[in-house]
């Protein structure tokens, strides 16, 4: 029987991203989730996972599993097993495009995947020179991490699924994560101020990040100005300090963050900055 409800995908769903979504996303959707394994970090066990290996399973089986669903929030990552290196994060856009032309031959509408402002880390160096304010999504990724490497490379694989150019289009939205935890400032005792700052300007609260998430899915349109249904949001709070810029969430698809890090965190960013 249908429940007249929106039936989603979570990849990746015993994670940390994922583990922040899944009270909105149990309470919105018809939810599936899929992970290599059924617990969290902390060694709970997260209800309702199936284990599947969207590496190892076969083409049929990854097909029934994408069948009827409306979107798809790909959440999946494989940790490197020693030094980061570039086949160890190959493996990751090799998830990824598995992911999108599954989608892509199963009818499903939209993916929506978590990325990272590693995709674009690099610009964080003349930031903190003073040479530029912001970062946008229209500007070049530029990593420098084999994982922020990865990322650019299926946020790129995204646009070519969403452009059509391999059939019928997927809509596509990659969520650039930036610092999707509280900020501890102990944590910070021995290392530089601005090093804290960052993470204070990058920050994401829970609420946002299934807010931000929650509305990539259901926003009716995630066309760019060329008619394109692909978007790169950065994942951050309304916060004071900021750096990566949130004005194409709030456009397209009415991304309203409820919390800012210099009123969440304002006792210790004052402790800090007396600190020096």
């Amino acid at each position: 029987m249908s429940t007249g409800r929106r039936r989603v995908l979570l990849t990746g769903a015993t994670g940390t991203v994922a583990g922040q979504l899944l009270p909105a996303l149990r309470e919105a959707y018809d939810l599936r989730l899929v992970d290599v394994r059924a617990t969290d970090r902390d060694g709970q066990v997260v209800e309702g996972v199936e284990l599947v290996d969207l590496l190892a399973v076969d083409d049929t089986e990854l097909h029934a599993l994408f069948e009827g669903v409306d979107t798809v929030v790909h959440c999946g990552y494989v940790r490197p097993a020693g030094e980061p290196s570039y086949a160890e994060e190959r493996r990751n856009v090799d998830m990824t495009q598995r992911v999108f032309e599954a989608a892509r031959t199963a009818g499903v509408r939209r993916v929506v995947a978590a990325s990272t402002n590693q995709a674009s880390k690099w610009y964080e160096q003349p930031w903190a020179q003073h040479r530029i304010d912001r970062v946008g999504p229209e500007d070049y990724p530029r990593p420098d991490t084999y994982y922020g490497w990865a990322k650019a490379a299926y946020e790129s694989l995204g646009f070519l699924y969403a452009c059509g150019a391999l059939g019928r289009a997927v809509e596509v939205v990659l969520v650039r994560i930036v610092a999707p935890r509280e900020i501890d400032a102990a944590d910070f005792a021995d290392r530089p101020l601005e090093r804290y700052l960052r993470d204070i300007a990058g920050y994401i609260s829970a609420r946002d990040l299934a807010q931000l998430f929650t509305r990539s899915v259901e926003a009716p349109s995630v066309e760019d100005r060329f008619g394109v249904p692909f978007q790169i949001f950065y994942g951050v709070s309304a916060n004071a300090r900021t750096f990566w810029s949130i004005t194409n969430a709030r456009e397209v698809v009415g991304y309203a963050p409820q919390d800012d890090s210099e009123v969440r965190f304002a006792d210790d960013i004052a402790r800090m900055l007396a600190r020096g």
